[in-house]
């Protein structure tokens, strides 16, 4: 399936799931007393609709990455959560909720989707100009597909968490305690298998930190201090990328390859106060 047609279908399934359950609950729609079957094909019409909206949407990767889009998608489903804690459940229309609470899985799979169709497309077009390897590469448990892989796990993770407590507060069981405990310790484990090799290449069209990619769009600069690179982002509520120069391989080399597409801000002030005095 091409890429940008998975995050179409993840934006309608998205919508489905989200859409019915609220109606639902706020008893703007009879859809509690319909049959199942019509509620199903209320809900593939809807997916039809949202994905069909969706494939009107320029560079529809790049938006549903944005800051506004992930909280769009991520955000909403999580206040069925408190809903279902302080609803009685005579009176919450079970299981609509639990349906919009699981709109977070297909919600989170929408920007996690278009970064990586915007990470492939950045890694097919981008020419390198140098590449350093910061930490042991000898020591890497993963290669940059498994990390890959693993970051895949964790939000599978995540989203299982949050269904595993749902299901707690839904049920007065002790196995949905022990699931959601059970799960919480999986997601644990995942981070066993972390990486202190990372591969930095500055490419024409970003920078290539493994198998991420982040454009110079993106990048405000970068600082050298004596210990450390520090590459600045563009956005304010993302923090400092910093490399400790002693673990990059030619830190010489990644300097002078960043200065090809990005101010070092530290020789700018620097110049700045040579003037002053």
């Amino acid at each position: 399936m091409d890429g940008r047609r998975l995050i179409e279908a993840l934006l309608g399934l998205y919508v489905a799931t989200l859409l019915l359950p609220t109606v639902a609950v706020t008893g703007w729609v009879a859809v509690v007393p319909a049959s199942l079957g019509t509620i199903l094909a209320a809900g593939l019409a809807i997916a039809a609709a949202g994905a069909l909206a969706a494939t009107l949407v320029p560079e529809l990767p790049d938006r549903v990455t944005s800051l506004p889009s992930v909280a769009a998608t991520v955000l909403p489903p999580l206040c069925f959560l408190p809903y279902m804690i302080l609803t009685p459940p005579a009176v919450a229309p079970e299981p609509f909720p639990l349906v919009g609470l699981l709109a977070v899985v297909p919600g989170i799979g929408v920007p996690a989707a278009g970064a990586v169709l915007r990470n492939y497309r950045l890694r097919e077009r981008a020419n390198e100009h140098a590449v350093v390897t910061v930490g042991d590469a000898d020591d890497s448990i993963l290669d940059s597909r498994g990390k890959s892989a693993l970051s895949v796990l964790v939000g599978i993770g995540a989203a299982m968490m949050i269904v595993g407590t749902a299901l707690s507060v839904m049920a007065d069981s002790a196995a949905n305690t022990s699931l959601l405990t059970s799960l919480t310790g999986l997601s644990s484990l995942l981070f066993l298998f972390t990486d202190d090799s990372t591969e930095l290449a500055v490419t024409d069209a970003g920078l290539r930190v493994d198998r991420s990619m982040t454009p110079w769009a993106d990048l405000d600069g970068f600082r050298v201090t004596d210990d450390e690179i520090e590459i600045e982002r563009a956005q304010w509520w993302l923090p400092t990328r910093e490399f400790d120069r002693d673990e990059i391989d030619d830190d010489t080399t990644l300097i002078d390859a960043l200065a090809e597409f990005l101010p070092r801000t530290d020789a700018a002030k620097e110049a700045t106060v040579a003037v002053t005095e």
